[in-house]
């Protein structure tokens, strides 16, 4: 009976809750009696739904799991980035508003079912001074064994209270017994800023993996510093940058951009939305010759600090299209653990193109279905209109960046998929680097290395299947299901006579691959992030590009001027 009378008073509730107008009017929604109507209407349907399935289905039903069925069913409609926020989603959300939280300083995937260290840990953090290695399982926390975990729930376990203690086991290729740690809790400041330095002929190079609040200091220490090192020019890497704060990306902007100039703006239909950024300072990089690196994965934040360099004509977008992200997202209290990220407006760049992607013909949410009559026709009509740099180059809407100059992306075949799929090169840099710790930078991937990693592919029993062997299978099947298969059968040997030998080969194939990829592993298991990063400059065909560019002052300001067009 109790858990009757919890039921009908969470209906009885939601039911009132129609009933309060002035909880929406307040809230500035200027449509009237008539969509307030809806909207009371609507809530009093809900509620009454709600009640009926609690009360009468013919299985007890949980209601606070059916009320989050109901709830992210309606946040899934409208678009991706309005979810509820709860426990350890609201644990990241303070740790990229804040730049910093409590914890051991390491970032957590999972590797061959197992919780794994998958970075060199932070500088100066309880989990480097420990000795902590990228590539440690962690295969206990507390006493209790991390088996069928999510990063998560991992990631929850290891933060905590500054000053406090955890104790985790770790499981270490090389070694025969698990290694267990006694760990204090320290404050962890989180670094956007994973790489700075200059490369060939004083251009500088910049790599920016996020925008927490701690990014425009950042970057601008950063800028500083190479400055003082002779810097000529920048390259600003926002590749796989997914964005963060707004107020981060303005940050940034304003390290880079003339003083005075619009960043971006926001517009959204309920009062108090509509807002414009603008820099505020002289720009720590001066007048320097500016490239930024963009691809399908530069999100929000990216896109704002790109776009805007390209309306205001400040520098080259060199790269892929953008992800076309534009949405504002506000948070809301709901309850004490409980948070909602509404999005609330949308972005706008300094020449009137909006960010946002449309996405309606081929994403699981539709929003055409929930736009209000009046709006029918309205929305995003100028989607693929062109638009005017402050210099007079033309650029278009459509959502996401268009780079100034496109450089196509590298494609993976199917055996440089498995591998990379499954571990392969990573574990095998665990184990290389756990056995050879006085090997010095700048190594040599030697046919000592290649042929040992070709007998760790064996002892792990590595297969792959090429494209074709997928599909002779699938012909196969056509085969059998006609009847003809018996007589096919000799030609279908010598087919598979000819994958098998192509995947005996596939390793010899691959070798300039193998040995970057080798080559940048293990530098990152012994020397961390930047090491592998520096490994990987010489084959990073748009960073390449970039330096090209930026070496030759004309090809650099041709790019911004009108003759030079920008495809969309």
């Amino acid at each position: 009976m109790a858990g009757h009378k919890r039921i009908l008073l969470i209906a009885f509730m939601l039911i009132s809750l129609a009933g309060l107008t002035g909880w929406f009017t307040n809230y500035g929604v200027p449509e009237g009696k008539d969509y307030l109507s809806e909207i009371q209407k609507n809530t009093y349907l809900y509620g009454l739904v709600y009640r009926e399935i609690a009360q009468k289905y013919v299985e007890w039903v949980d209601p606070a799991k059916l009320m989050r069925v109901g709830i992210n069913a309606m946040l899934d409609a409208i678009d991706p980035y309005t979810v509820l926020i709860e426990k350890e989603d609201n644990a990241q959300l303070q740790i990229m508003t804040t730049g910093k939280y409590g914890g051991l300083g390491m970032l957590i995937g999972i590797r061959d079912g197992w919780p794994t260290i998958v970075e060199p840990p932070y500088e100066d953090t309880p989990a480097m001074r420990a000795g902590l290695r990228e590539g440690d399982h962690i295969i206990e926390i507390d006493g209790e064994s991390t088996k069928g975990m999510s990063v998560n729930e991992v990631a929850s376990r290891l933060r905590g209270q500054v000053g406090t203690s955890v104790t985790i086991k770790i499981s270490r290729e090389g070694e025969d017994r698990p290694i267990e740690f006694r760990l204090i809790r320290a404050e962890i400041v989180v670094k956007d800023v994973v790489y700075s330095g200059l490369l060939e002929d004083g251009i500088g190079y910049i790599k920016l993996t996020r925008f927490s609040k701690n990014a425009g200091r950042e970057v601008k220490d950063a800028i500083r510093r190479l400055r003082e090192q002779g810097m000529t020019a920048l390259i600003l890497d926002l590749r796989n940058n997914p964005g963060g704060l707004l107020e981060a990306a303005v940050d940034v902007a304003d390290a880079l951009l003339p003083k005075g100039k619009l960043i971006v703006s926001t517009r959204g239909r309920v009062e108090g939305t509509e807002q414009s950024y603008y820099s505020e300072h002289e720009p720590v990089l001066g007048n320097l010759p500016l490239a930024v690196l963009v691809n399908e994965a530069s999100a929000s934040a990216s896109e704002i600090v790109s776009g805007a360099i390209q309306d205001l004509d400040r520098g080259v977008i060199i790269g892929r299209r953008t992800f076309g992200k534009g949405l504002v997202q506000s948070v809301i209290g709901l309850t004490r653990d409980t948070r909602m990220k509404l999005t609330t407006a949308k972005y706008y760049l300094p020449s009137g193109r909006l960010i946002q992607k449309e996405r309606r013909n081929n994403e699981p949410f539709h929003l055409d279905i929930l736009y209000h009559p009046d709006d029918e026709g309205e929305v995003e009509k100028k989607q693929n209109s062109a638009y005017v740099t402050e210099g007079g180059r033309k650029v278009f809407g459509g959502g996401g960046i268009f780079p100034d100059l496109v450089v196509e992306r590298d494609t993976l075949n199917q055996y440089q998929q498995a591998l990379i799929r499954k571990s392969m090169i990573f574990n095998y840099a665990v184990l290389y680097a756990n056995t050879h710790e006085n090997l010095q930078r700048n190594f040599e991937v030697t046919e000592e290395i290649l042929n040992n990693f070709r007998e760790f592919l064996q002892a792990k029993q590595f297969d792959y299947q090429p494209v074709s062997q997928v599909e002779l299978e699938r012909f196969k099947k056509a085969l059998q299901m006609d009847g003809i298969l018996a007589g096919a059968q000799d030609c279908l040997d010598q087919l598979q006579a000819k994958i098998e030998a192509m995947k005996q080969q596939a390793f010899d194939a691959n070798l300039d691959f193998i040995k970057q990829q080798l080559a940048m592993e293990i530098s990152a298991k012994l020397w961390g992030t930047a090491a592998k990063l520096e490994v990987s400059f010489k084959n990073d065909r748009g960073l390449q590009k970039a330096i090209d560019v930026l070496k030759n002052p004309k090809t650099y300001y041709s790019l911004l001027t009108t003759d030079h067009e920008i495809k969309g």
